[in-house]
């Protein structure tokens, strides 16, 4: 275990609440925009900072031996304003590499994605490669970790899918449901991520992880209807009528069930090695339908 300060980006974030609370027997930094947003332990240093805000950085990373990087906004948040993803995902991970530099940080963990790499200017998969080549060319040893799907603790992609079958009789399976997936349990990914902050045989790294069985979208959510108890007809879609039907919820939703960026996610296998964890972390992962029919969406 690292004897160093360990600053957590993203600390009130799906991912990084998560990191935060399973890192109480290290030093922590828990980095934030809003610090009122922040229910953290005594134990738990706050810290206001903003990616965007370059200014705002350098008292957050001062003192800090190792950065894990989960601030992020996801492909299924609606882009706030033209051009966030960039300026939050690729221009903010570049501030905090530049920050990080002038820290004298010792190493970074940061968070991406299965399925990224070098996509056309003004999407949103170019701007998670952008955060990986801002950590790739720090100069600073890294460790980049592309999950697949996550579930666990009501996951954005499993309660998206659950709010269709809540409501819906009729639930549209994008592509027809044959894309595999291998969702992997948020705790198993901390366990990844914190193992990874201590790691050195895996710098310089980037290593892709997922669950312990590959399902596909169908399986997926048939799985959350049997677990909401709900009795509903799968209709294949095509992605491009869906990614229409995305665009114009965009348009007038504020908090649309599914985004433009969000359609990236289904035009690839989301899927790595079924030994990954094993293989890179000496862990096995939890299965995907098994834990949510023992737990539910929320366990």
């Amino acid at each position: 275990m690292s004897s160093g300060l360990t600053l957590v980006t993203g600390a009130t974030g799906f991912i990084g609440r998560h990191v935060v609370r399973r890192a109480k027997d290290r030093a922590t930094r828990a980095m934030v925009r809003d610090a009122s947003r922040a229910r953290f332990g005594k134990s738990t240093e706050v810290v206001e900072a903003d990616l965007t805000r370059p200014a705002s950085l350098p008292p957050a990373l001062e003192g800090v031996q190792t950065v894990i990087h989960a601030a992020a906004i996801t492909a299924n948040l609606k882009e706030p304003y033209r051009g966030a993803y960039d300026a939050i995902n690729r221009q903010g991970t570049e501030n905090l590499v530049a920050a990080a530099q002038a820290a004298g940080v010792e190493r970074l963990v940061m968070v991406s994605g299965l399925g990224t790499k070098p996509s056309p200017p003004g999407t949103y998969m170019a701007t998670r490669q952008g955060m990986e080549e801002a950590v790739r060319g720090s100069g600073i040893p890294y460790v980049i970790l592309q999950p697949s799907v996550l579930f666990g603790d009501r996951a954005t992609f499993t309660e998206g899918l659950a709010d269709l079958a809540r409501v819906s009789p009729v639930v549209p399976v994008l592509g027809g449901g044959g894309l595999r997936f291998q969702p992997l349990w948020i705790e198993d990914l901390v366990t990844c991520l914190l193992k990874a902050a201590d790691d050195r045989s895996l710098d310089n790294r980037t290593v892709a992880v997922g669950g312990s069985e590959y399902v596909t979208l169908r399986e997926v959510q048939e799985t959350i209807s049997q677990v909401l108890h709900k009795r509903r007809l799968l209709v294949p879609t095509p992605l491009a009528l869906a990614r229409v039907g995305a665009i114009l919820m965009a348009a007038v939703l504020p908090r649309p069930p599914v985004t433009p960026a969000a359609m990236d996610l289904f035009t690839f296998e989301n899927a790595t090695a079924l030994d990954a964890c094993d293989r890179e972390f000496g862990f096995h992962p939890r299965g995907f339908r098994e834990h949510l029919l023992a737990h539910g969406l929320e366990g």
